[in-house]
């Protein structure tokens, strides 16, 4: 199979361009923080697989764990336990011991993080006995019809399929948008639970939301959140999809915040680059299942568990979590002197979760910008991403750049990604 081949393949439109590929590259070989591609490019990743490769591209450790697991069983399903997942659980067990210490934990492993929104979802049905769900305006939480309904960010997800969404919607409410900054959103929240609180099952959250436009909630907005579900006795479910295993500069994007919720769904990072996501519960709470009420097929694939078990000793042991919170603080250092200048007007985050706002001459979200920031970035080859919720209005904001690097990418790696980022800015910008 040659270059060529492949490349004439990509030609033929085989797979299905409802994904929204960000570029026409094929990627051929990565290691590290550097993507290579069958037309001979090679690009600085600042996107991660979207924050799946926080150890980095193919990291030796846990490529060596997929062989050795793969050599020894590929896959038992529900039919029995094996010992990765049980590895796991242990690993996952005491470092959710440590952020959120009491009763142990127990987890559900599935194979993505939109699964696990909604097996944390029938859980807190299960568990509860009432029917509502809360989430915030700029939250994504999947592409199962559920995960859509639940988001409240990009409308390009969810526009294509009402009415039918607006029926699971008839159970959903939505707070305002939890920005550091937010004078509405405890009021609102405040006034929604008197009215039905004693209806709502739980409240998903985004510890930092991500396809929102990359705001961290403030530890004293999360707080007032913590105490208000407590209060009308709702689940509080810390969604750490893309926000969690040091990804933030703390294991959990929750301890940013000082709380400690009822349930966490984890994804992405957790797998060492291979499918695997969950739940997971006090073991109180997740008792409240019986067999059989939920499962999966291939959740908890004994490949995956061994790559994701990996993956986290791997960043336990290089210190990847303090290491990540080092990198952002360098990073928005490097960044904020642009506030002001080429229509640059946010640099917000917390670790390696960057993200850098653009508004026009009238102080409006430029929403056109960033798709030039990116194709000039490719040019000079680097890897981003965008991201923005337009709440309340049609169409797409995507007024904001996010960087999620690998949490082990080089000081120097990073300052080049920067630089590049840097000129892009100031070449296709002009001062607010």
């Amino acid at each position: 199979m040659t270059n060529e081949q492949i490349l004439d393949w990509k030609s033929e439109a085989l797979l299905a361009e409802v994904v929204g590929y960000e570029t026409d590259e094929v990627a051929h070989t990565a290691s590290g923080s550097a993507v290579r591609t069958y037309r001979g490019a090679e690009y600085l990743d600042f996107t991660s697989g979207i924050a799946v490769h926080a150890c980095g591209h193919n990291q030796p450790e846990v490529v060596a764990a997929i062989r050795a697991q793969a050599e020894l069983i590929v896959h038992t399903s529900d039919v029995m336990r094996h010992a990765p997942q049980l590895e796991l659980a242990r690993f996952l067990r005491d470092l959710l011991s440590e952020s959120a210490p009491g009763e142990p934990w127990a987890f559900q492993f599935m194979n993505s993080g939109s699964e696990s929104i909604d097996t944390a979802a029938k859980l807190a049905l299960k568990a509860t006995g009432r029917t509502r769900f809360i989430a915030f305006q700029g939250g994504f939480h999947g592409r199962t019809l559920f995960g859509t309904a639940l988001s409240c960010s990009n409308r390009a997800h969810w526009e294509a399929y009402e009415p039918f969404l607006s029926s699971l919607r008839d159970n959903i409410l939505h707070a305002p948008q939890p920005r550091a900054d937010s004078r509405t959103c405890i009021p609102a929240l405040e006034a929604l639970l008197d009215k039905v609180g004693d209806e709502v099952a739980a409240l998903f959250f985004e510890p930092q939301q991500g396809e929102g436009g990359y705001f961290p909630i403030s530890a004293e907005i999360g707080k007032q959140v913590r105490e208000l579900t407590q209060r009308h006795g709702i689940l509080l479910i810390a969604d750490e999809i893309q926000c969690g295993f040091g990804r933030t500069g703390r294991w959990f994007g929750f301890e940013n915040l000082g709380i400690v919720p009822d349930i966490v769904v984890f994804g992405k990072a957790v797998g060492g680059g291979l499918p695997l996501a969950g739940i997971a519960a006090p073991k109180k709470l997740m008792s409240r299942w019986s067999p059989g009420e939920h499962g999966t097929t291939f959740g908890g694939n004994p490949i995956a568990c061994a790559a994701g078990l990996a993956a986290l000793r791997y960043i336990d042991a290089h210190g990847l979590v303090e290491r990540a919170a080092a990198l952002g603080e360098h990073a928005k250092a490097r960044l904020c002197p642009l506030l002001g200048k080429y229509g640059v007007s946010d640099v917000r985050g917390n670790g390696m979760m960057i993200g850098i706002e653009f508004r026009d001459a009238e102080g409006l979200p430029d929403y056109g910008r960033t798709g030039a920031i990116k194709a000039k970035c490719r040019d000079g080859g680097l890897l981003v991403l965008s991201c923005g919720a337009r709440i309340g209005e049609p169409g797409v904001d995507n007024s904001t750049i996010r960087l999620l690097p690998p949490l082990n990418i080089s000081f120097e790696e990073l300052d080049r990604g920067l630089e590049v980022l840097a000129g892009v800015i100031a070449a296709t910008g002009s001062d607010v």
